[in-house]
């Protein structure tokens, strides 16, 4: 009974990931880590132009979701009122999963 029930939970977790996915997430991680914290050395600081800079590696080195994500949290630091120009890269590799669809906390998506 116990070899059932570790078979079933095994097969339930969906294919393992390849060590290429890991290593892509790994690097994701790592790289969503050290623009947080850039970006957050640049707002305290009032820099903006660093803090644009870190966004736009964001989307550019990292993610569109990435970018978005720093985008989000220097609204919410500075205000919506500042005026934000942002360059989103064009997508370099297509991605092999899609993610589901959730609703953004984003308020520039709000406004869109």
């Amino acid at each position: 009974m116990t070899y059932a029930s570790t078979v079933t939970s095994s097969t339930l977790r969906g294919p393992a990931k390849t060590l290429r996915e890991k290593e892509a997430e790994s690097f994701h991680a790592a790289l969503a880590a050290l623009l947080a914290a850039g970006l957050e050395d640049a707002l305290e600081a009032g820099d903006h132009p660093r803090a644009v800079s870190f966004i736009n590696r964001g989307f550019a080195e990292g993610s569109p979701q990435m970018g978005c994500d720093l985008l989000c949290r220097a609204i919410a630091v500075v205000g919506a009122a500042r005026t934000w120009t942002v360059q989103i890269a064009p997508l370099t590799h297509v991605q092999r999963r899609s993610a589901p669809q959730t609703p953004s906390d984003c308020p520039a998506d709000r406004d869109a």
